[in-house]
């Protein structure tokens, strides 16, 4: 390979436009060969699939009318983008397009909602395009080829072999891997092979893969294979015997500690506990006695009689886990210095400090949007062995784990060295908003993160918009309208979660009551300023008004009625006292169209 090429290699973003005019070519020619009346050869199919929209058959295989959103679709059409995603060079679907014949069939699919639903179910958001082929309505998916294998819906691993899509295992996956440009170092092999391997890091290996949830049998089945056989499925042991980077590092002694843990009494205070002689331990092993100190260190907390005498962790142990394992995976390799855990007890805070800043495009900002793996090697290998979801990252479920029982939201952000500091504070769940978040209907969105953001935000604040949504979930403002409109379609109790109020949306009257309805919940309530708006004072009264002041010109009593859960009168004689207090002036309409305006 040429300096030149090698230099492009490592240039995604040119890499990727390349595959995608690649792609394009493919596609027209497959689409050339249709109007020609032939079908497209396998090798042609091997980049480019026909695809009938599934669920448009009624009896007889009479083909029913189209619809914007088709679960079925969604689920065929998600296996088949990760299959594509694990093939060399990526690839593009035609969907619409009846697979044997070649007839066209057409599909009326939404293309937003469709890239959103295979996202959520594969974790790869790819772009799709909506071409018209002899007055038929087609959609193109263009599939860039993945860093890391793709899971589909199943936990299979798959990859186009020809025209169909053909199992294959990690070890494959990254053989294949190493043969292509802009590969990672954590995928290269290492002069360490299975007798380098500790029985103790295959002890705790077998332990994480016993614990793993999956539907694969096969995959079940991995915690009681052979070392070398389990080694070389999770796709760190190659052929030849040996480990990649990626297996020596998580299997074999390390010279150094990778980790440290440290236990204090507050911040700044007492030394309670540290632990970092972890030298001539495997990095699996280093992370295992982490885990255990951590346990040991997060109290569990039993919760009162209406949830069945309930039982959680002052900090969720989910997304305490994926805080210490991102500050491991994505950490920066050449950086000598351990990742640090520190619980602190008074706190019951977590903060884990990884060596080496954001990659990839990656922010403070975005991290619940952006993926991108500085060792996909290293990231897959944890994922196979059932230490982290394979959505991989998991920023998205520590927010959602910690929102929905009243926690504030994690920190992420860069420091300099460059470091990344994550930080998590728990303490006793707070019970009035579990209430809530419990009750939302359909019980599938109670794991939606956007949906979890927009409750934390709304029980915070009187009102929200779609521009400052946007920000909170990192989104553009069109998918934080959608996110509202499906949380506006979402209810507890029968009643709407959230209604709309002019251009802003506000948590429902039923969602608030559900809530702050409890005397005995209120102190806890005031405490984290949660509804601190509902029937408020003078002083949170004029916060009110001018929060609604930086997004209306103006603010009528049935506005405040609404914001602030008061009769209409009520809110009427407020805001004559904040005239009264030279804060607002009265309109000079009357009647219907009476109104106040900052002073």
């Amino acid at each position: 390979m040429s300096a030149q090429q090698d230099y492009f290699a490592f240039k995604p973003g040119t890499e990727l436009l390349a595959g995608r005019a690649r792609a394009r070519e493919a596609v027209e020619a497959c689409l050339g060969s249709l109007r020609a009346g032939v079908l497209p050869d396998d090798a042609e199919r091997q980049r480019v699939d026909f695809k009938e929209e599934a669920g448009r058959r009624g009896a007889g295989g009479h083909l029913l009318p189209g619809s914007a959103e088709n679960t079925k679709a969604a689920d065929q059409l998600a296996d088949e983008v990760a299959a594509m995603a694990n093939t060399p060079g990526g690839g593009a679907l035609i969907v619409g397009v009846e697979n044997r014949s070649g007839d066209l069939l057409g599909t009326e699919l939404d293309i937003e909602w469709l890239r959103q639903q295979i996202y959520r179910r594969v974790d790869v958001a790819p772009e799709i395009e909506e071409i018209g082929e002899q007055g038929i309505r087609l959609l193109v998916i263009y599939v860039a080829e993945a860093r890391e294998p793709v899971e589909d819906t199943s936990d299979r691993i798959r990859w186009r072999v020809g025209a169909a899509s053909v199992p294959a295992d990690r070890g494959e996956w990254w053989a294949h891997r190493q043969d292509r440009s802009g590969w990672d170092p954590m995928a290269r092999l290492s002069s360490f092979t299975v007798e380098h391997v500790t029985p103790e890091a295959i002890a705790v290996a077998r332990d994480y893969l016993a614990r793993r949830d999956t539907s694969d049998e096969a995959q079940a089945g991995l915690a009681k294979a052979s070392p070398a056989d389990m080694l070389r499925r999770i796709g760190v042991l190659s052929v030849d015997g040996y480990l990649t980077e990626a297996g020596a590092l998580l299997f074999c002694p390390a010279p150094r500690p990778w980790l440290s843990w440290t236990r204090l009494d507050v911040e700044g205070g007492d030394i309670l506990a540290h632990d970092s002689a972890y030298e001539g331990l495997s990095l699996l092993e280093q992370l295992e006695r982490v885990e255990a100190l951590l346990d040991a260190a997060n109290d569990q907390i039993t919760l009162p009689g209406e949830f069945s005498e309930r039982t959680l962790r002052a900090l969720p142990m989910r997304s305490a886990r994926e805080a210490v394992l991102n500050g491991v995976v994505h950490r920066d390799w050449n950086l000598q210095e351990p990742t640090t855990v520190t619980w602190v007890e008074e706190d019951t805070s977590l903060t884990v400090v990884s060596p080496g800043g954001f990659v990839g495009g990656i922010t403070s900002a975005n991290v619940l949007t952006q993926r991108f793996s500085r060792s996909p090697a290293l990231a897959d290998a944890v994922r196979a062995l059932g230490l982290v979801d394979k959505q991989g990252v998991g920023v998205d479920r520590m927010y959602r784990e910690m929102v929905t029982i009243g926690h504030r939201p994690p920190l992420l952000k860069e420091e300099p060295g460059p470091r990344v500091r994550v930080r998590l504070v728990g303490g006793r769940p707070v019970v009035p908003i579990m209430r809530l978040t419990s009750m939302i209907q359909p019980v599938a969105r109670q794991r939606d993160v956007q949906l979890a953001l927009i409750v934390h935000t709304l029980l915070r604040n009187p009102f929200t918009t779609v521009q400052r949504m946007a920000g909170v979930l990192q989104r553009t403002e069109d998918e934080a309208a959608e996110a509202l409109e499906i949380a506006h379609r979402c209810v507890v109790d029968g009643n709407p979660l959230i209604t709309p109020l002019k251009s802003a949306w506000t948590l429902s009257k039923e969602a608030r009551r559900m809530v702050g309805g409890q005397k005995s919940d209120r102190e806890v309530l005031q405490r984290q300023r949660v509804l601190w708006f509902v029937t408020p004072g003078a002083d949170e009264a004029l916060e009110v008004v001018n929060q609604w002041f930086a997004v209306q010109d103006r603010i009528t009593s049935g506005d405040y009625a609404a914001l602030t859960g008061l009769t209409t009168t009520g809110a009427r004689g407020a805001l004559d006292r904040l005239v009264q207090e030279g804060r607002l002036v009265r309109g000079e309409a009357s009647g219907r169209n009476a109104h106040y305006l900052q002073a």
